[in-house]
């Protein structure tokens, strides 16, 4: 068949047939600025040589870099998996939009979209962010056991052309290959393109120089941080000497050493200096730009703050950030893939991915709201379960009969009345008094 002028394979696609090279080890910054040359060199001409047939968009030695970071440090891996957290799980639905403009959701609908599946759906496409690009391959029969799609792949983004739209059987090489746009596989293949080299372009430099600072401090460990053990003989002779120097390595172990009269053994130790923190120093440095890179906060990714206006003030900025990344996510799924699952017939027409707009609060934030809620509305046993976990009976705050008065009125539990010293804590006067402008009236 031909696309675009172009010879390409009829064959059918097969994921399996894909064969790719990983270079993970040793990785350079060189390497990483020949990479970026490269790329920009295709970026000047590709509005000519784009569809040539000629491979130009082979970012294959790029992913080698990223993957090489993202398995080597574990700073950046945590920071994933806390971004991660947040876009996962049950926070997302599918749902109808009424009259009112409300996102009413559908729950059967839901269900089919949320499982393992779908997980890795959604974190691929949220990794598009980071590594530039991800493509997926979205298979139509169903689990029997589940109900649910069999398979969602995300294809190797080393055999992956983002920018050419298309995929090849071997790395670097145009045939054969599938194009993302051709009749037969648009319906079933996705390739989603943040148009840019991801965020690991900038976080790359900076990890593999953390990695060769890492190297370098533990040589100066080695060399500095253990004390040296000096012996002193008074004899001439070499083989004395070796003698001595034998004895003092093995008393590492032995803890025991025998010398002579006059000989000698001090431990050498030095002063304390600062010396290690031009090596901790960058480690941090670089620790701190990842975290605010990816997730918007160095404290919400694993760092702790010394005063809470600091934390408070992350919060908002990380939950920005996540709301930028769900809002990615919203569009890519409502482009993308919602309607290729209405064309297999899995979901029906008109449901919308949706995420949940719910408070993201911490447990003692979530506690204060609920008890603030609870003295004033009626919230079900059933809401609290699931909240907290906690099976709950009648609330025994409500006042049944009265309209938000004092104590005492009719139909109020006798042991919820109010003491005589709460009254007078709270309105600053006794009951029966009369209260005064400065009082305020009860």
């Amino acid at each position: 068949m031909t696309s675009n002028g172009v010879e390409t394979s009829d064959e059918k696609f097969n994921i399996e047939l894909l064969e790719a090279i990983f270079k993970t080890s040793k990785k350079t910054i060189q390497e990483y600025v020949r990479e970026l040359d490269r790329y920009n060199r295709f970026k000047s001409i590709q509005h000519v040589a784009g569809t040539s047939g000629t491979v130009m968009d082979d970012r294959g030695r790029l992913m080698d870099l990223y993957d090489a970071c993202v398995q080597q440090d574990a700073h950046l891996a945590s920071v994933i998996e806390t971004l991660e957290s947040q876009i996962i799980g049950e926070r997302y639905m599918l749902c109808r939009i009424n009259e009112k403009g409300k996102f009413i959701k559908d729950v059967k609908a839901t269900e089919k979209v949320q499982g393992s599946q779908f997980d890795k759906l959604i974190r691929g496409i949220m990794e598009a962010k980071l590594y530039g690009y991800t493509a997926f391959e979205i298979l139509p029969e169903i689990d029997k056991r589940t109900g649910k799609l069999k398979a969602i792949n995300t294809i190797e983004r080393r055999n992956v052309l983002a920018d050419q739209r298309r995929i090849v059987q071997r790395q670097g090489i145009w045939l054969p290959g599938w194009n993302f746009d051709d009749p037969q596989y648009e319906d079933n293949y996705v390739l989603v393109n943040s148009g840019s080299l991801g965020l690991f372009s900038a976080t790359t430099p900076l990890i593999l120089a953390k990695k060769f600072t890492l190297a370098n401090y533990v040589n100066f460990s080695h060399t500095y941080g253990q004390p040296i053990i000096h012996g002193k003989t008074v004899s001439e002779e070499t083989t004395d000497r070796k003698r001595l120097a034998n004895d003092i390595a093995s008393a590492a172990q032995n803890k025991v050493i025998v010398t002579g009269l006059q000989d000698e053994v001090d431990i050498k130790t030095f002063t304390m200096s600062n010396s290690e923190r031009i090596f901790t120093g960058l480690m941090e440095i670089v620790d701190k730009d990842v975290s605010n890179l990816i997730v918007g906060s160095e404290s919400m990714a694993g760092a702790t703050m010394s005063y809470v206006g600091a934390t408070k003030a992350h919060q908002d900025v990380f939950r920005d950030r996540v709301e930028a990344y769900r809002r990615y996510i919203e569009n890519v799924m409502n482009e993308e893939i919602v309607p290729r699952l209405v064309g297999m017939g899995y979901i029906e027409d008109g449901l919308v991915f949706k995420y949940a707009k719910r408070l993201e609060m911490n447990d003692q934030d979530q506690i204060n709201l609920y008890d603030f809620l609870t003295d004033k509305y009626e919230i079900s046993a059933d809401e609290i379960e699931k909240t907290f976990g906690v099976v709950v009976g009648k609330q025994i705050n409500l006042q049944s009969g009265s309209n938000g008065g004092g104590g005492g009125a009719a139909g109020t539990d006798d042991r919820l009345v109010m003491s005589d010293e709460e009254y007078y804590k709270r309105y600053g006067h006794r009951r029966g008094e009369p209260s005064n402008f400065y009082r305020g009236r009860r």
